[in-house]
């Protein structure tokens, strides 16, 4: 008796373990497309634990920022430039960051941005979402944007922002703070909290500040070491402070003057210290030098570079990304080099040009850590510090000289126009392309 064929049964479902491996390993942009497919996907997408297993699989990428100055007689607008992961600028515009706007810190695919007359705005890079908090002093004229950063605590699941209040008293080497005022996400207010000593406010502003494993870090003075800097962490979850204690080191390199420039950065998820020599015998030539913190409650330190640049400096607070490192030359261009050993000099004829920022000044530039990420922030948009921006969000043309002009509805809908048109002449392109690849090859006109 002849067997009858079986038929295939088609796949109509599949678990939804299954369906999260495979969402999980997608870009924030075609997750945010799939929200709309179902019910089961938008809940799996939205969930918070979906959440954190996507940021941890998350690639750092270089968010170069540009601060609002004049230039050649011009006046430029804040913007930033994210780069993919072939070190391409793939977005010029971040639409998250107005004309007006500094950048502070980011964490998590957020960044936290302050406005001189406005507020502290947290936004989320991938997605658009955005929220505005007040700031803890309304009227603060020493107040600046390099006085915050913004941090996470994996240990609570909560987000803060530190901001270094200006104090009176004097330090050794100029203005110096003795409070900081801690805001958590979705509270009502901000808090004070005394530091250890009277430490330095200057370190903050030139060095910066970096948030590793739960917790800030930034320099002050320390007169005892030859570094003439120490560290200082600050625990988001405990909300205290510790004095770290650099490394003794030999700077006395008879080629090389003593350190003139100090970072605090993050290399491979720990936290380093980044001091400059420049040569004696020339101004443009310098030697970097880069240690790690290894264990943070033995404070060891081990050295993880030493590296001459040639007429190069870095961009702060995080320059070195996997096997390379971010530099920029006076001329307005950005380059990148790989880290080929623990010493080494860079070599002109191997930097790869990123781009080229002139006539903006080098001084205004700065270098982040960024990931694209699902991060929400409307479950802390209820809380009491929560502004509504006086004015309206989105793309904006700023007239620097005198005045600001928004958009009006027709230029917006000329926009829109020529967009459409744009897209149907690339579109007519391709398809004409993909016709003459199919169509035979005309007859020769000579015979």
């Amino acid at each position: 008796m002849a067997m009858k064929p079986t038929k295939k049964k088609r796949l109509t479902w599949l678990p939804q373990d299954i369906i999260e491996l495979i969402l999980v390993r997608l870009p924030v942009s075609n997750l945010l497309r799939c929200r709309v497919v179902c019910k089961q996907w938008d809940g799996i997408i939205r969930d918070p634990q979906f959440t954190m297993a996507h940021l941890r699989r998350a690639r750092h990428r270089p968010l170069l920022f540009f601060q609002r100055g004049r230039a050649s007689g011009k006046s430029f607008p804040s913007e930033a430039v994210l780069f993919d992961e072939a070190w391409s600028p793939s977005t010029r515009d971040v639409p998250v960051i107005d004309p007006d706007d500094f950048l502070c810190a980011s964490c998590n695919g957020l960044v936290c941005l302050y406005s001189s007359n406005s507020t502290i705005k947290i936004a989320n890079l991938a997605t658009g979402e955005s929220m505005h908090l007040a700031k803890p002093v309304k009227y603060a004229p020493q107040d600046q944007s390099s006085f915050y950063s913004f941090g996470f605590s994996p240990a609570t699941n909560e987000y803060k922002i530190v901001h270094f209040l200006p104090g009176q008293k004097l330090h050794p080497a100029g203005a110096s703070f003795s409070v900081i005022q801690v805001y958590t996400l979705g509270d009502d207010k901000w808090r004070d909290i005394r530091t250890l000593e009277v430490v330095s406010l200057y370190c903050v502003k030139q060095s910066g500040v970096v948030n590793v494993d739960g917790a800030m870090y930034w320099l002050t003075h320390d007169e005892e070491s030859n570094w003439r800097r120490a560290v200082i962490s600050f625990d988001l979850r405990d909300e205290c402070l510790e004095l770290i204690r650099l490394p003794e080191v030999d700077f006395a390199d008879p080629a090389f003057a003593n350190p003139f420039c100090y970072w605090i950065t993050e290399i491979d998820s720990k936290v380093s210290v980044a001091a400059v020599q420049a040569r004696r015998d020339s101004l443009l030539a310098r030697k970097l030098h880069i240690w790690t913190l290894d264990n943070k409650v033995e404070k060891s330190w081990t050295q993880k570079y030493s590296i001459e640049l040639p007429a190069l400096s870095v961009l702060g607070p995080h320059f070195i990304y996997g096997d390379k490192i971010i530099m920029h030359s006076r001329n307005g261009g950005i380059y990148c080099h790989e880290l080929t050993s623990q010493r080494f000099t860079i070599d002109a004829t191997k930097l790869v040009k990123l781009l080229d920022f002139s006539p903006r000044s080098y001084e205004n530039t700065q270098s982040y850590m960024c990931v694209k990420s699902l991060v929400r922030l409307d479950a802390y948009k209820k809380a009491g510090m929560v502004r509504t921006r006086k004015r309206k969000e989105g793309w904006k043309l700023k007239k620097w000289e005198a005045w600001e002009h928004d958009r009006s509805k027709i230029e917006e809908l000329w926009r829109s126009g020529h967009r459409i048109q744009q897209r149907m002449h690339e579109m007519a392109h391709v398809i004409g392309a993909a016709i003459s690849l199919n169509l035979p090859a005309p007859p020769d006109q000579a015979e």
